[in-house]
């Protein structure tokens, strides 16, 4: 249920400027009602703005750091394609070899360590040698491994290929038939030397291949690595002699250096936790922690590693909790300012209505004045024409007025004005529009109304007006009206200029009425009273 809060002449100038009404609940007439409303609506928008927000920044944080996760991934996939080339580059070595019929040179000298029993190169004797990776192997070696040193050869050509990689890696060979491994970095005599128990193991640590794209392609499950003593995750791919698998050429990649092929805000970072998961096993390896505060629930962002391993970052809730209180304080800000702003347009407005309606209101009456007759009177002339419907015109003066202001003075005058504008305004309709012309001549326009009604409103005022009394003298005063209808396409002047004479008119039949009746009175007072026949 809803009520329009505006006077009459509110309501017109309001509609005259096609401005929208003010409606207002009928509840909202309280003010602790109205502000409590205001802070409700500031506190729903407040926290629409922040819920918004906050999902915005999750949902774009989540994909940066799905793009980072991705982008492991593709690291680790250009690694394991390149390892597979070195595999190709390995087998076909070993064919050129083969069909080689010169005897090869051997290129580098192998040797046995009594102490460790195993045989190789690079640990930190005879520094000499050439090769930029080290031979290992368990035992004396066998001869057939001299031949071998023209691939490893091959091999340091490869491993030295220019790669921009941030990530942390470490290529090998692995001879299954001669029993050794060929490493890329050189190592020190006593950082290992049990590889005699690695061989006696089963060497395939290999997860199923991922697709059939990939055939020669392998990773193995995080493990943790023989040499290094780290959780590595391995990229092998075998090597070839005659259809058989004579060995793999492989990369290990540390679990921990993952994160390190990425590069994401210190802030954002710190607020990150990296692990694995074994999707086959259920088995969770740590890679990475930047938080331990875990009293709220974790946001969870994962992409495929491989087929059978994820690479998961859960983001600590504080980090959008720390946004989240920017945000609610920007918004606060400039709901104040806009609180602020809207006071101080609403304030100017009405300050406007204000002085439109002091331009187009009598001071004395608080009907309309004179200028409502080019604007508001002239519009609603227009739009009442343009649908067939009549437009009445009561114009009225009070009769005698200049005795009453020479007997008793202007101010019993202005009380006689202020009667009829509050006996014609409590008498109209909404819709109508009462207006004083100058002195004490007035209007009424009644729209939606014919001439037979505006004679019955005529006769009213003034019965109404004569009936009441308005001052301390105990005096009443009168009026006298002239009533029309505002033909179509007729000016609005033309059908004033009509009622006022009809007003004049009938006034001046009233004068001539009351001229006569007095004259009737006087000759009755005068006139020598009747002679009646005594009785007997």
């Amino acid at each position: 249920m809803i009520r329009i809060l505006m006077s009459k002449p509110k309501e017109h100038i309001l509609k005259k400027h096609n401005s929208k009404l003010k409606i207002d609940h009928i509840l909202c007439n309280h003010n602790m009602i109205r502000r409590s409303l205001i802070v409700f609506l500031n506190l729903l928008v407040l926290t629409v703005i922040v819920g918004f927000s906050l999902r915005q920044e999750i949902n774009e944080t989540r994909l940066y750091i799905e793009a980072n996760l991705n982008q492991i991934k593709k690291t680790v996939d250009s690694l394991a394609y390149r390892n597979k080339r070195y595999a190709n580059t390995a087998t076909k070595s070993i064919a050129d070899f083969d069909n080689y019929n010169k005897q090869f040179q051997v290129l580098a000298k192998i040797h046995y360590y009594p102490k460790l029993k195993e045989f190789g190169f690079n640990r930190g004797i005879y520094p000499n040698n050439l090769f930029n990776g080290s031979l290992l192997g368990p035992g004396f070696p066998n001869q057939l491994i001299q031949k071998d040193t023209h691939l490893f050869a091959v091999l340091d050509e490869l491993w030295a290929e220019q790669q921009y990689h941030s990530i942390v890696y470490n290529y090998y060979y692995v001879s299954h038939a001669l029993k050794y491994f060929y490493l890329s970095s050189k190592v020190s005599v006593n950082q290992f030397n049990t590889t005699k128990d690695f061989f006696s193991k089963k060497l395939d640590r290999t997860s199923k291949p991922l697709d059939e794209l990939q055939k020669d392609i392998y990773y193995t499950y995080p493990y943790l690595d023989f040499f290094s003593k780290e959780i590595v995750v391995t990229i092998k791919s075998p090597v070839y002699k005659n259809n058989d698998i004579v060995g793999n050429i492989g990369v290990d990649i540390p679990v921990k250096s993952l994160i390190k092929s990425i590069t994401l805000p210190e802030k954002l970072k710190s607020s990150l936790n990296f692990y694995l998961y074994i999707i086959d096993k259920k088995q969770k390896i740590e890679v990475y922690n930047g938080y331990g505060n875990h009293l709220l629930p974790p946001i969870p962002v994962h992409a495929h590693l491989n087929k059978y391993t994820l690479i998961f970052a859960d983001i600590s809730p504080w980090f959008f909790v720390s946004f989240a209180i920017k945000i609610t304080i920007l918004c606060i800000s400039l709901l104040i300012i806009i609180n602020y702003m809207n006071v101080v347009l609403k304030r100017h407005k009405f300050q406007k209505q204000r002085y439109q309606l002091e331009a187009y209101t009598d001071l004395l009456t608080g009907l309309f004045n004179r200028r409502v007759m080019d604007t508001i009177i002239k519009d609603i002339v227009t739009e009442n024409n343009n649908k067939s419907q009549p437009t009445a015109i009561i114009i009225f003066d009070a009769n005698d007025f200049k005795i009453i202001n020479d007997t008793y003075g202007h101010d019993i005058g202005d009380l006689a004005l202020k009667h009829i504008s509050s006996t014609i305004n409590d008498m109209t309709r909404d819709s109508d529009i009462c207006i004083r012309l100058g002195g004490d001549e007035f209007c009424i326009v009644l729209p939606n109304a014919n001439l037979e009604q505006a004679l019955v409103m005529a006769d009213r005022l003034e019965l109404a007006i004569f009936g009441g009394y308005f001052c301390h003298y105990n005096i009443k005063i009168s009026i006298s009206t002239g009533c029309t209808v505002i033909e179509k396409n007729e000016k609005l002047h033309d059908a004033l200029v009509r009622a006022d004479k009809i007003l004049y008119s009938n006034k001046k039949n009233k004068a001539e009425n009351k001229k006569a009746l007095q004259r009737q009175l006087n000759n009755y007072i005068f006139k020598s009273p009747p002679k009646f026949p005594k009785q007997e």
